[in-house]
């Protein structure tokens, strides 16, 4: 009988964020599977599992380039076809292996390319939620995402410039994911749209380095890879 692939979402930074399904699932796992971080540093979402993770479990690291997508495609899909193999090879062993991502696996993360390539060859698999990034920064500073008939827009600052304006344009309430990638820019945007009172950007959230700023002037300096921005036009945050 072949294993199966889970795909968890380990939260966004705090440990106890960690699903109770999640926690279940490290116990029985046969192997852990964690994108390296940079430097060939332990991944942020190993450092978010560690705590919950058996002492005798079989860590797998697999090396994903920090690469654009727009620009280095070709690259990319070698890497997930050879990494999507090494995993299917785990399965066909019977194994129970679990796939690491920070947040929630179905937003912006590597392990959805991972499982598109498995799921082409019949591989049993099953994604397991986690807490995003944005959903926790609403929580922590009480400020709800959407009310009433508003429309919530998600968008990351590594799309075009035209396609970032038609969701600002289009949306009351707007996430800007990967704000690091171009952070300067989006400060100038708001500023023009007079929005320069209206976002919230948290920074390595649920972590003991998280930052909460509504500052325009924060958003034009150096701002860490893990950051997320919330814009509300209707709703008073300064």
């Amino acid at each position: 009988m072949a294993g199966t692939l889970y795909g968890v979402g380990v939260g966004p930074g705090d440990p106890d964020l960690i699903t109770l399904k999640t926690y279940k699932l490290f116990q029985k796992a046969d192997v852990i599977i964690t994108p390296t971080g940079k430097m060939g540093k332990p991944s942020v979402a190993y450092r978010i599992a560690k705590p919950h993770l058996p002492e005798n479990s079989q860590l797998l690291e697999m090396d994903f380039p920090m690469i654009s997508l727009s620009e280095e495609r070709d690259v990319l899909e070698k890497k997930w076809e050879e990494n999507a193999a090494i995993i299917h090879q785990l399965i066909e062993e019977d194994k129970i292996v679990v796939f690491l991502t920070l947040g929630d696996p179905m937003v912006f993360s590597t392990y959805s390319y991972i499982m598109e390539y498995l799921l082409e060859h019949d591989i049993k698999i099953e994604t397991v939620s986690g807490v995003t990034s944005f959903c926790n920064l609403a929580a922590q500073i009480n400020i709800p995402l959407t009310q009433g008939e508003e429309s919530l827009g998600i968008v990351s600052m590594t799309q075009p410039e035209e396609e970032i304006r038609s969701i600002l344009d289009a949306h009351q309430n707007i996430i800007v994911m990967k704000i690091s990638a171009n952070s300067v820019w989006m400060a100038e945007e708001l500023e023009a749209r007079g929005l320069d009172q209206s976002f919230v950007l948290v920074s390595n959230i649920g972590t003991e380095d998280q930052k909460i700023t509504k500052n325009i002037e924060d958003l034009k300096g150096k701002i860490p890879y893990l950051s997320t921005l919330l814009i509300k036009k209707n709703y008073p945050l300064g």
